[in-house]
């Protein structure tokens, strides 16, 4: 017989094949006895692929591994020490064999121990040192008589034979049951009746209800409801759940925790999580958004992050000369430079003030986390205020070049410097003086500005027509007018005759002739204005209704309205500059049509969507309220447009598509972009031509002109203009320079513009085209003008196209709409 197990115990050994397993711990009736309580087995040792293992017969039996009691089938190793009832066992390997010690507590053929006799006095209690000590009388165990110990074997053996049977009656009727856990248990249990016996994973089980329990490190105890039938091949399977992990979260202030993107909690603090890979976001206050990615590796383990957070603001430090200048941040005094402060990262609007100095204001851009010097500032003396009027009013004044608005203006000055101040109004001479003004004080400029004349010859049929001119009767239509050098509207009428309404611009010199006759009793139709120094046609008749020449919107935006007319859109091919998509061909706009004067501004923009923000270039700001909005795309600036007419009660020009907008088909009277056709007209429209760049027809770029790249720019672009100064490094409040001929500002420069037009390369056509516009689907739409960016001669000419679906920081829009 080949021993897979000796059992070594007092008086001998015995050995155990692998036919003998499993073998039983325990009381009476055990094959390996130990003192007990009660009889019957207390565990059961067994093997499976030859590998040993432990299982205690059931809940109520207390079996200790290495001093840890369990509660199902328990691998054993060399080493392993098992307390069983009163007894304790070790296994070790010796020499190949396994060999299971009896330390403690062996029940077979125990020698029984001494017994002492009766003593009145035990050694060591009495109160003197010389106490004699007698010596403990021991007699042995008397051996029990031949015929005791027969009956005492046939006891054993009648006993034995009972438990057998019983065993094997347990067996035949029980149902080997193949239990299949991933991954595999420490231990495999079952409950609520005869615990059965294991042979590997096979258990033998009496039919009936019992509860599974399974259970292993890092995982959730599995505890199901099983029922045994009395089929044999029945089989369970199961997995077991890990157990969450505990990600510890450590932080010097308290935060709020979002995992993959729902709220968790605050922290510091614990969190469970399943294993696997999370997304970690920690808001805190005065810090940075910590976002992170966390492995947690579950299975009841510990993690702990101690995220190093970046603060959210920086050491601002001020210093001006003189030095006590009142600090003002968002207008709260904060201090008197020199000073340093914490401000939170983002825009803020810094103040200095000293008495008798120019107040120093500038908006401050504070990135997190990295201090920020400004100054030494040296305040200036303050500025002088110079008055300028003028007779007529509403002239526009540059002074120093840049633009300040119209008379009657009051505007502040640099001290002490001789600057030129320039007047011009259309219909009159431009006029100009230099002017000087003392830190502090106050100057007037007076100017009485000289009109420029042109005559306009008025013949009409019928005779005793009236002629109104913008609006104020000027007698029989049959006369010769003067008149102002500039655009005026011209309407003939009779009672019972169609009205005529036409503009016409004088020139100097060239004399301007209107020859109508009325219709009678023919309704009103549209006509063309007549072209500067040509006859208008004779049949023609316009609205009954005069067209105001302005409109604002509840915004505050002025629109002009724009006049009629026909002409070349587009550049010869021999220009300079001139890029492929600029093919020529005729456009008509016959239906009136108002476009704003000035771009719309951050504060305008921001009516709409408060959050929007423009943003830097390096530390120079976009974000004044006066300045042209930008980093809007095309889509926005079409919702800003719907917004704007849903505010005045016009019709929208922009519907839903798709999930984006398109225009509206055919055009409603909302606001909107400018056709491109549009666009070019009011951008290029001068007298009976049209200008090539903003300016006039030829470089250089002149002083005053526009925003455009110049030398304050060198730290932001690669480009610019030489020998230009503009004034501003990126964009410019709207208006800053002098508006064209039209009345318009800044088509040229500042911000390039959104137009309503999708982006399409049209062919060289001698058609012409009425009041034209690109629409329908596609992203790419037309952007028309220079920008703050713009040095290069192809950019700088109003002719110029160029196209995008995105935001830009030199990019913005104007808005435009139909007159009916």
């Amino acid at each position: 017989m080949n021993a897979e197990l000796v059992l070594r115990e007092p008086l001998g050994e015995r050995s155990f094949a692998a036919t003998d397993f499993p073998i039983s711990v325990g009381g009476e009736g055990s094959r390996v006895l130990v003192p007990a309580a009660v009889p019957g087995p207390l565990a059961w040792i067994a093997q499976h692929d030859g590998q040993l293992f432990v299982q205690p017969s059931g809940e109520q039996a207390v079996v200790l591994h290495n001093g840890s009691r369990i509660a199902g089938s328990t691998w054993l190793r060399g080493g392993d020490v098992l307390d069983v009832g009163g007894g304790r066992l070790k296994l070790r390997v010796d020499g190949g064999r396994r060999v299971l010690d009896m330390l403690a507590g062996g029940a077979d053929n125990v020698t029984a121990p001494p017994v002492a006799e009766a003593s009145g006095n035990v050694a060591g209690d009495g109160a003197s040192e010389g106490e004699r000590i007698d010596a403990v009388v021991f007699r042995p165990q008397p051996s029990p008589s031949p015929m005791r110990r027969w009956s005492m074997r046939r006891a054993f053996v009648a006993f034995a034979a009972v438990a057998l049977a019983l065993v094997a009656a347990l067996v035949f009727t029980s149902t080997p049951v193949e239990v299949v856990i991933d991954p595999v248990p420490q231990s495999v249990s079952f409950e609520g009746r005869w615990p059965g016996l294991r042979l590997g994973s096979s258990h033998l089980l009496r039919p009936g209800e019992y509860t599974l329990v399974a259970r292993r490190e890092g995982y959730v105890e599995l505890r199901v409801p099983v029922t045994v039938g009395s089929d044999a091949g029945q089989e369970l399977r199961y997995k077991l759940t890990a157990l969450p992990g505990v990600l510890e979260i450590v932080l010097p202030v308290p935060g709020q925790v979002s995992i993959d993107g729902r709220a968790a909690g605050k922290a510091p603090g614990e969190f469970e999580l399943k294993a696997g890979d999370h997304e970690l976001l920690i808001d805190t206050e005065r810090y940075l958004d910590y976002a992170a990615g966390v492995r947690v590796e579950g299975f009841g383990k510990r993690q702990k992050l101690a995220p190093k957070l970046v603060p959210a603001w920086a050491v601002v430090s001020i210093s001006t000369e003189p030095a006590g200048a009142e600090v003002r941040v968002a207008g709260e005094p904060r201090g008197k430079s020199p000073l340093k402060l914490e401000l939170m990262a983002g825009s803020h609007r810094v103040e200095l003030l000293h008495p008798g100095f120019k107040p120093w204001v500038s908006d401050v851009q504070v990135k997190a986390n990295e201090p920020l010097a400004i100054g030494p500032v040296k305040l200036g003396l303050p500025d002088g205020r110079l008055k300028v009027q003028s007779r007529p009013a509403g002239a526009s004044v540059t002074i120093g070049g840049a633009y300040r608005g119209r008379t009657p203006l009051e505007a502040e000055v640099r001290p002490d410097l001789a600057q030129p101040v320039s007047l011009t109004r259309d219909g009159y001479e431009p006029a100009s003086r230099q002017a000087t003004v003392g830190a502090g004080k106050s100057a007037l400029l007076e100017f009485t500005l000289v009109p420029i004349l042109g005559d306009v010859i008025v013949q009409a049929n019928p005779k005793d027509a009236e002629l109104l001119v913008d609006g104020e009767s000027k007698g029989l239509a049959n006369q010769t007018l003067r008149l102002l050098a500039t655009s005026h509207s011209v309407e003939i009428r009779r009672p019972g005759y169609a009205t005529f309404r036409t503009t016409v611009t004088p020139r100097p010199g060239l004399p301007q002739s209107i020859e109508v006759t009325l219709l009678e009793g023919v309704a009103p139709r549209s006509a063309a204005a007549p072209r500067e120094g040509a006859t208008a046609a004779t049949p023609a008749a316009t609205e009954l209704v005069a067209l105001a020449p302005t409109l604002r919107a509840k915004s505050g935006q002025e629109l002009k309205l724009a006049p009629a007319g026909e002409f070349t859109m587009g550049s010869p091919r021999r220009e300079a500059g001139r890029r492929s998509n600029e093919s020529q061909r005729q456009v008509r706009l016959e239906r009136r049509f108002y476009v704003a004067t000035r771009e719309v501004t951050n504060a305008e923009y921001r009516q709409f969507r408060p959050e929007h923000r423009s943003g830097f270039i390096m530390q120079t700001t976009l974000e004044l309220d006066r300045a042209p909005v930008v980093n809007v795309s095309w889509q926005e600036a079409a919702a800003y447009c719907n917004w704007l007419s849903a505010a005045d009660g016009l019709t929208p020009a922009y519907e839903m598509k798709g999930g984006s907008f398109a225009a509206v088909t055919p055009a409603t009277n909302g606001y909107r972009l400018p056709t491109e056709a549009e666009w070019e007209w009011v951008a290029r429209r001068a007298g009976t031509g049209l200008r090539k760049y903003p300016w006039g027809d030829a470089l250089p770029v002149p002083r005053g002109a526009g925003n455009y790249a110049d030398r304050s720019a060198q730290a932001l672009l690669p480009t610019v203009i030489p020998d230009y100064d503009d004034g501003y490094a990126a964009t410019a409040p709207v208006g800053s320079f002098a508006a064209n001929s039209s009345g318009y500002f800044d088509l040229g420069g500042n911000v390039a513009e959104w137009t309503h037009d999708l982006y399409t390369v049209q062919p060289r056509s001698d058609a012409t085209a009425v009041d034209p516009a690109a629409t329908g689907d596609g992203t790419l739409h037309v952007i028309r003008g220079s920008s703050w960016k713009s040095a290069a001669v192809t950019e700088l000419r109003l002719a110029y196209r160029d196209y995008g679906d995105g935001r830009r920081n030199d990019l913005g829009f104007r808005i435009a709409r139909y007159a009916q």
